[in-house]
């Protein structure tokens, strides 16, 4: 009579317990058990989007800073070459740039965690 593998574990109980073991380490550690400190259940923590707001912020500021290097090369090589129709065009994209900056960098900031759109205190 052949057995099969269900009832040869059954029949022997030590069978395969270090792989078990090992298998249920791996699993937790896989799984993520441990949660951060500030982390309340079923809410995603605020730090997470408070800090893509920052790095978009990052972001824009740097794509400007090289349109305006571009703009720069392009006004210096007008400006060389004598073509002075070019150059006014060029100071007003590198103000709009300069502007555009200005206002990621004073005014675009991420929510206040107690304060609501509308300037109430939230509960905390």
């Amino acid at each position: 009579m052949k057995t099969t593998n269900t009832e040869f574990k059954q029949n022997n109980p030590a069978f395969n317990t270090l792989e078990d073991a090992q298998a249920r380490y791996l699993a937790n550690d896989t799984r993520g058990v441990y949660k951060p400190a500030n982390f309340r259940e079923g809410k995603r923590p605020m730090e997470r989007g408070r800090t893509a707001v920052w790095q978009a912020r990052l972001v824009l500021l740097v794509m400007i800073n090289l349109a305006q290097l571009w703009i720069l090369s392009a006004t210096v090589e007008a400006a060389l070459a004598r073509e002075f129709k070019q150059l006014l065009p060029l100071i007003i994209a590198s103000g709009v740039c300069w502007l555009i900056a200005l206002t990621i960098f004073l005014w675009w900031k991420p929510a206040s965690r107690r304060h609501s759109s509308t300037g109430y205190i939230r509960g905390q």
